[in-house]
This record gives C-alpha cells, sequence and structure tokens, in this order.
C-alpha cells in the first residue's frame, strides 16, 4: 500500500481548490477559460465535448516538456440534478477520491492532482478535476483491434501476459472493494511497449463504486466481456480471461471447473441483459440533450432535432410540406415538393433541402459536410376530437413514437429512415398536426406494389429471401413490428449484375423493442404478409420465405404446423386473394 500523498487548498479562477502538495503552484496558470469555451479551442487541444463534460488537454506549466495535463469540467445540467448532489457527492468530488483510493492501494490508474467545484446559492454549478496524462498510452479497444496480433507475433505468448494483466488488474478492484460501472476496453488504457505488470490503466473513475455483491462484480465482468467481442478474441481468451480472474480474486470462490462454468453462464446472461439496456439507453438518446441531438422551441412547436439539421430547415421543409399537401403550386413550392400520401391520419411528402447532413456517422456533421438534398416529411394529424382525447391519454404521440422507433431502428442497424427531427405541437388542443422529419430513401415504391406488378420468377425468389432476411434480423435484435404488411417494406431492386433487393421497414409508430419473436407474433406477421400479397404470388414463393424465416429455427414438422396456422389466420384476414 502506497503513503496518501498530503493536500493543500489553494483559491484561484474564483474557486477554492484541494490539490496535492506539489502541484499548487500549478493551478492559477491553468487555462480554465479554455474548458469554459471548448469551440475556440484547436482540435489537438479538445478531447471532448458534450453536454455532460469537457476534457481539454494542455501542457503542465511547472513542466512543459513532461506529460501533459487533463482538465475535466463537469457541467451540471438543471435544477435536479443540482439538487441531487445536496445529498450525494458530485461526480467531480467521486472521481478525485476514487482515484487517490486506488492510487493508495497501488492500483495503476491515471493520477489526480487538483479538484475544485463552484457553487452558487449552495447548489454545484461546475465542477473542475485535473489529472496527468499516462505517457505512451492507447485505449484497450484500439489495441485490440489494431496491436495485439502484430505484438503476439514479436513476442510469442504476449497475448497470453495480457490476459493475466488484465484479469490481476480487475481483481486488484475487486480485492480493494471497488468496482466500475463502465468496465469496457475503452476506460482501460494499454501501454503495449511497458514491463508485464505495468502496461494497463484504468481511468474514467466517475462511475467507479464500493463494496461490490456478486451483481455488480457481474455487471463489471459483462460489460467487459461484451466490450472485447472484436475480431481476434475467441471464446477461449474470454475462458481464459474468467478463470484467471477467479484464481486471482481473494474473496472468489476460486478457479474450480464447475465455478468457471457457473461464472461463465452468469456472465454471458450479465452481458445480454447489458446489451437490452444499452440499446434502451441508445434509443431513448434522441429524447434528450446529447452530443449528437437537442431540443428547443421555435413558434407553435417543441422541436427536437440533430444538431446538424438547422431549426430553419426543419420550419422550412413544414411550409413546403404544407403547400405541396394543399395543392399550391404556385411560388417557391413549385417543384421542391412531391406528395406521396394524402390520407385521413397521416400525409407524406418529400421536399427539397438546402441542409442535409450526412447520416453515417454519430456525431454532428461538420459545415461542410452539409449538402443540399431531399427529405421525407410525415404529418401526424389530429383534426377529430377523438384522435385529441387518444393523444392527452397516449405516453406518446404517435410523431414521438415514430420519432424514437426511427432512432431505435438505427441503433440496431434496422433498415428505416433515419430520423432528422420532430416537431411537435404545444398544445394538442389546438389541432395542429404533429412532423416527423426523416431521410428520404431512394426506392422503387412498396412490397405490395412490385407485387401487383407481375415480378418474375427469380425476382421472386429474391424478394423471398430478402423479406426472410429482414424478419430474421428482426427477430434477432427482438423488435417487432404489429403491421408487417406489404405495403409497409419499401423495397429497391439491386441494378444489373448484381441482384436482390434491399427492404426498408416504414410506419414505425407502432414498432415495440425488446419483444421477443414468439411463435404467436411468427404467426401473427407472416399471416399479415401473406394476407396483403396478390392471388398469382404462389405458395411456392411463399412457402420458400417461410422456409428461410424458419432455416435453424424449426424443424420441418414445426415449420408445416406454423404453415397450416398462418394459412388459417390469412383466411379470417383477407380470404379473396387465397
Amino acid at each position: 500500500m502506497a503513503d496518501e500523498r498530503p493536500t493543500r487548498t489553494v483559491t484561484a479562477h474564483g474557486m477554492t481548490w484541494l490539490t496535492v502538495g506539489e502541484f499548487a503552484d500549478a493551478i492559477p496558470l491553468l487555462d480554465i477559460e479554455g474548458c469554459r469555451r471548448p469551440e475556440a479551442l484547436p482540435l489537438q487541444q479538445l478531447v471532448k465535448d458534450n453536454p455532460v463534460r469537457t476534457v481539454v488537454r494542455v501542457a503542465d506549466p511547472l513542466n512543459p516538456d513532461g506529460p501533459g495535463l487533463y482538465v475535466k469540467r463537469y457541467k451540471f445540467r438543471g435544477l435536479r440534478e443540482r439538487l441531487k448532489h445536496l445529498m450525494v457527492p458530485a461526480k467531480p468530488v467521486v472521481e478525485w477520491r476514487t482515484g487517490r483510493a486506488l492510487e493508495k492501494a497501488d492500483i495503476p490508474t491515471c493520477e489526480v492532482l487538483a479538484i475544485a467545484v463552484r457553487r452558487r446559492r449552495l447548489l454545484p454549478a461546475e465542477g473542475f478535476l485535473v489529472s496527468r496524462e499516462i505517457p505512451d498510452v492507447t485505449s484497450l479497444k484500439a489495441f485490440l483491434r489494431k496491436r495485439l496480433s502484430a505484438m503476439e507475433q514479436t513476442q510469442p505468448g504476449y497475448r497470453r501476459e495480457a490476459i493475466e494483466e488484465l484479469a490481476a488488474l480487475t481483481a486488484a478492484l475487486a480485492d480493494a472493494a471497488f468496482y466500475h460501472c463502465d468496465y469496457h476496453t475503452g476506460n482501460l488504457l494499454v501501454n503495449p511497449e511497458a514491463p508485464a505488470g505495468k502496461r494497463i490503466y484504468v481511468v474514467d473513475l466517475h462511475r467507479v463504486g464500493r463494496r461490490p455483491a456478486r451483481p455488480q462484480l457481474l455487471h463489471t465482468l459483462g460489460m467487459l466481456a461484451s466490450s472485447t467481442r472484436v475480431p481476434g478474441i475467441s471464446h477461449k481468451d474470454r475462458v481464459e480471461f474468467l478463470r484467471a480472474f477467479l484464481t486471482r480474486w481473494n474473496g472468489g470462490p476460486g478457479a474450480g471447473e464447475e465455478e468457471c462454468k457457473r461464472w461463465a453462464s452468469d456472465v454471458k446472461e450479465a452481458e445480454a441483459d447489458l446489451r437490452r439496456r444499452g440499446m434502451r439507453s441508445r434509443t431513448r438518446r434522441c429524447m434528450v440533450q446529447s452530443s449528437l441531438f437537442t431540443i428547443e422551441g421555435a413558434g407553435n412547436f417543441v422541436i427536437h432535432r440533430r444538431r446538424d439539421f438547422p431549426v430553419q430547415a426543419a420550419l422550412d421543409a413544414v411550409r413546403l410540406h404544407g403547400g405541396a399537401i394543399s395543392g399550391h403550386k404556385a411560388g417557391d413550392t413549385a417543384g421542391e415538393a412531391n406528395v406521396l400520401r394524402n390520407g385521413v391520419r397521416t400525409e407524406v411528402t418529400v421536399c427539397r433541402c438546402d441542409s442535409v447532413p450526412p447520416f453515417t456517422s454519430g456525431r454532428p456533421a461538420r459545415p461542410e459536410q452539409v449538402r443540399p438534398g431531399s427529405i421525407c416529411v410525415k404529418s401526424f394529424k389530429r383534426g377529430a376530437l377523438w384522435e385529441k382525447l387518444k393523444d392527452v391519454f397516449r405516453p406518446h404521440s404517435r410523431a414521438r413514437a415514430a420519432w424514437i422507433a426511427s432512432h431505435g431502428c438505427s441503433v440496431r442497424d434496422i433498415p428505416a429512415a433515419r430520423p432528422l427531427a420532430l416537431l411537435e405541437a404545444r398544445w394538442k388542443w389546438s389541432g395542429r398536426p404533429d412532423y416527423l422529419i426523416m431521410e428520404a430513401l431512394d426506392n422503387d415504391g412498396t412490397l405490395g406494389e412490385l407485387a401487383l406488378r407481375g415480378p418474375s420468377g427469380s425476382q421472386r425468389r429474391a424478394l423471398a429471401k430478402a423479406v426472410a432476411q429482414l424478419l430474421n434480423l428482426m427477430a434477432r435484435v427482438e423488435v417487432y413490428h404489429p403491421d408487417t404488411k406489404p405495403n409497409n417494406l419499401l423495397i429497391k431492386e439491386a441494378a444489373p449484375p448484381d441482384d436482390g433487393f434491399r427492404l426498408w421497414l416504414v410506419d414505425l409508430d407502432r414498432l415495440r423493442f425488446e419483444a421477443p419473436m414468439t411463435r404467436r407474433r411468427w404467426v401473427k406477421c407472416l399471416a399479415r404478409l401473406n394476407s396483403g400479397l396478390p392471388a398469382h404470388i404462389t405458395l411456392l414463393d411463399r412457402m420458400r420465405c417461410l422456409r428461410e424465416c424458419g432455416r435453424g429455427r424449426w424443424t420441418a414438422r414445426e415449420r408445416r404446423q406454423l404453415a397450416e396456422e398462418v394459412y388459417a389466420l390469412s383466411l379470417r384476414r383477407r380470404p379473396a386473394w387465397l
């Protein structure tokens, strides 16, 4: 155990700082204002900036040629979060205490140097934490993907040493009565060239808890296992890590064969639960302030939007949409919006837009990446009194449900139009519609329209395979669409010499996540598709789709029973087409 270093208090930058003794003279020389205005910093100095915290790398004023410093500014958003910290320590305080405790327990981590929390009327307004840079390190995530194989070729046995050291670090945390709530490969740093035993460091300490029980340890191990599912890391490597952890953990049951199997099974369950929780959290991220999405009011709307999609672009799209629906062709509406649907409950148009960001990145696009293009606008009408009443008692309006579902599909890699903005009427009783602005998909119409045109035999075989692949993907990620009729599947045929089709889901406001595809749901889903197809789609084509869906899932007998149930339900839905 190392001795705990003495601390001092220093007043600088309008705050009282708690710092280790030898760093006190550097506090007045730090550039704190740069953390408050990160947009003015050069890119090489700004490490992270999001609604929760900003991290800036600066030179050490007392040793400019040595390792740099990381200045982390915590932002306390909203009154609720500030009031919470009257009863529990603020995140910089937690990270300061944890860093010093880990340093005392000889657990490799970054060196914390100073902390300050500025308060306003007794409530925290912002917090700062200063730590020293660990030189010559990279994240374990990047190391596993890019350098592990090369290191193993030059140093035989390197993989085993790395597994043993990671297990030793994890066991040391548990023995010191710590567990990391965010213990993934991005929060572990590696110095590949360092000697054994001094390669791996744990960082991001504001989510470290004390006195772990078995559920907390399973959470920690499950998160690490999930983050190591990368090419080059095998199941054998993960089993070897678990055995090494159980061997080194003094409070554990040891590395007996039965114990290893039991822990491996429990870690797998924890990993699956973490995956569901992570997907749920990422799905809901479009409803809060985040690095990609923001919320603001404009006119009669509350707008949820991507940060790289301007408010004015959203309002202009709604104006063009309304002009096209009402039939006005004059002025700046002419040729800029095409009506795809003009129904009783919803209206859909494709409009021109001068500010369409790229959809491939999970972060806001730079200004030069935003280009003119097309977007899709869908309005959800609530003109009738019954619709207004339903929206009052719904947990989410139809437009908001579709906005969340669209982002959830993007998170799970399910083909669907990706979201840009949601405009909700401030007053539901006003009768104004809500608007959802999405990516405009390049498609050839719906599956139902293509089926009516009489596709060729090869096209029908490719369609059966494409539909089955989409349904299998939805089953694998536990997504259920209650209305999978052919007109709710957009389709695009691949250009020659390629063959096959691309499909996208539409009408997402009733989509359900974390909904396993039970047998009953499979029957309903397939019956909707079956009853929506015209009679000239043969029984063989329909059975091809069922066979692809059931490959590896049902036996021949189960598939035959399922086909009978689908047929019986289809007769009740639309008997004229069978």
